[in-house]
């Protein structure tokens, strides 16, 4: 089983509101990341984690219920480690050992498609990596993918250790970078001013 965390709990301190709810083209910011990961062929459990604006963020998902399923973080006050750390718990509860490999997305990653999703899960399959991460013209992005051996490393994390990168820097030769042709693995939306950045290496 492949499982897809969406990270949606955190402030967008950077940004004028949340981000995650910028309306981009026809749909929120976040919309566009889950439809994307819910249009992959390779991912099989979709868990979005809530916190900062849980209401208005799952009120633009509800109906997709059925095929997502919400968690919780009473701790996103504390960083995107506490998002991950609630999101690996609640799928390992509920999921055990079927769990091949967790993907993690944060929540706006709106433009990367769900061939990316495919790609790298077809990836981990065939080479059975500890991490395979989404890039362009060399440039690591998102979404990234963890084996789920890794699953109890991951649940130790911490914003003092430097998250996430404290795993992919530990496990950096047991990781394969997936080139891929897709610019939107690279772009996020941090302040208004990214938008500019965007539409700009969309056009290209």
């Amino acid at each position: 089983m492949i499982v897809a965390l969406v990270l949606a709990a955190g402030l967008s301190r950077r940004f004028p509101g949340n981000k995650l709810l910028f309306m981009w083209e026809d749909k929120p910011i976040i919309r566009w990341t889950v439809e994307n990961i819910l249009n992959s062929k390779n991912v099989d459990k979709t868990v979005v984690v809530l916190g900062h604006d849980e209401e208005r963020i799952r009120n633009v998902l509800k109906d997709l219920v059925g095929d997502i399923e919400f968690v919780y973080n009473t701790n996103y006050l504390e960083g995107m480690s506490s998002s991950v750390k609630a999101g690996i718990r609640h799928v390992y509860n509920k999921y055990k050992d079927s769990i091949e490999a967790i993907i993690i997305a944060p929540g706006d990653t709106a433009w990367a498609p769900p061939e990316v999703y495919d790609l790298i899960v077809d990836v981990f399959r065939e080479k059975k990596p500890k991490i395979v991460v989404a890039a362009y013209n060399s440039r690591r992005g998102h979404p990234i993918l963890f084996n789920a051996d890794l699953i109890n490393e991951l649940m130790s994390i911490s914003e003092e250790t430097r998250g996430l990168k404290a795993i992919t820097k530990k496990y950096k030769y047991e990781t394969i970078v997936v080139d891929t042709i897709y610019p939107g693995v690279i772009l996020d939306l941090d302040t208004y001013n990214d938008l500019n950045r965007v539409k700009y290496v969309l056009k290209k």
